[in-house]
């Protein structure tokens, strides 16, 4: 069986009512936007406008890979694949549920199938995703970076244990890129006195891998870093995983364990997995947090899509927020299961940069109606993105992570 054949009951399920094109949203402050309005929910759809870069219309195209009509390696058909930053909007908007199909329609595990149908056929890979997906095997992260640099951003006076139940698992973008998320993670559990430590040989999760469809390869292999990573965890004694990347969190929530996976890394594990504001939620209700200093910022709160559409993750980042105070939590009108993607994921980033921006100065533009100082979101990747997206397009908002503004209020 073909990656892609998994998913041909998803291909030959889509109705092409083109349902998943738009979200209904309800105006979360009178007057900014209409009273209840359709509003545009897939980024690619919206930048190319051919049907081909929709959720319904990429189901077709997989009836023709299915069929064989298309060439795998066409250079139109790539873009038409790897231009998605594969947010699950689609799939979240679908209306195809029970009794018909007992299921919502997996276009992101349709998409990511066709991309390695794509990449096991031998086509090229936009932008620098090969480049990434070889320095993965190399030096275990996607950012060009030396493996022997991943714990730099480590401050020289923080002494962590060899071994503890619960591991932060940092990501390579927080470890790499944005080092500033990495120091307040640590900053802040020492402060509340979580036990905690890292590994020493932390591996990329795999999600850029799984994502761009180079799921085993010529070049890298997906298994064996997932593999990897879960031994590093149980060599060090874990019982639970915490990150602060939505991405990681994916991989390590279901990724490792779940259908569309699961058999391709052999990677299962029994680990307790929480993201960064799942943790922060449980330790204020136990009493463990004390905030001491005020915050004070109108925030609007960017779900990310890893987090969110994929994980179900929705109230703990806000009920943090809501937590700190000083902290005013704004809701944009296209939010939690609506909300619009940042532009970074699926290898968007890496591939297609200019348009990521693009994408995320939308998202930037929504949260300046609602008279925001900040945009705030729980993922590294959404962070840099849209800290992009501020400087390009001379926002005057703020960028901040969760984790940031709870370092900053205890």
């Amino acid at each position: 069986m073909t990656y892609l054949e998994r998913y041909k009951e998803d291909a030959y399920n889509c109705l092409h009512c083109r349902l998943c094109t738009f979200t209904w949203v309800f105006p979360t402050q009178p007057g900014v936007w209409p009273d209840g309005s359709f509003q545009p929910s897939c980024p690619s759809g919206e930048k190319f406008r051919f049907e081909a870069f929709f959720g319904g219309g990429r189901a077709w195209v997989a009836r023709a890979i299915l069929e064989g009509k298309v060439d795998l390696t066409d250079p139109e058909l790539v873009d038409v694949l790897f231009a998605c930053p594969t947010c699950g909007n689609c799939q979240q908007q679908c209306q195809l549920e029970e009794p018909k199909v007992g299921y919502r329609l997996r276009t992101v595990a349709l998409i990511e199938a066709m991309r390695a149908e794509c990449v096991k056929a031998g086509s090229g890979l936009p932008g620098k995703q090969k480049a990434f997906g070889v320095h993965v095997s190399k030096e275990h992260n996607p950012y060009m970076e030396l493996h022997k640099d991943r714990l730099a951003w480590l401050p020289s006076d923080v002494k962590l244990p060899e071994k503890s139940e619960t591991i932060y698992f940092v990501g390579c973008t927080s470890a790499y890129r944005q080092r500033e998320l990495a120091r307040a993670t640590v900053e802040a559990f020492q402060k509340i006195g979580v036990d905690f430590t890292i590994l020493r040989d932390e591996w990329c999760c795999t999600s850029p891998l799984l994502r761009t469809g180079q799921w085993e390869t010529g070049w890298v292999s997906a298994k064996n870093t997932a593999q990897h990573n879960v031994a590093e965890a149980k060599e060090a004694g874990a019982k639970r995983i915490v990150t602060t990347c939505a991405g990681c969190y994916r991989v390590w929530k279901r990724d490792y364990v779940e259908e569309e996976y699961r058999e391709i890394l052999d990677a299962t594990h029994d680990f307790e997995i929480l993201h960064t504001t799942e943790l922060l939620e449980r330790l204020i209700k136990s009493g463990e947090i004390e905030f001491r200093n005020e915050v004070k910022s109108r925030v609007a709160y960017h779900d990310p899509c890893h987090l969110g559409r994929h994980a179900s993750v929705y109230d703990p980042p806000r009920n943090v927020l809501k937590g700190i105070p000083g902290v005013e939590l704004i809701e944009m009108p296209r939010n939690r299961e609506n909300a619009w993607c940042c532009g970074s994921g699926g290898g968007v980033k890496s591939g297609y940069p200019d348009w990521a921006v693009e994408i995320a100065g939308e998202r930037i533009r929504e949260a300046e109606k609602l008279g925001a100082d900040a945009i705030v979101s729980a993922c590294p990747f959404c962070w840099r993105n849209l800290s992009d997206a501020i400087n390009k397009y001379g926002s005057k908002l703020k960028m901040c992570d969760v984790i940031e503004l709870v370092n900053q209020a205890i």
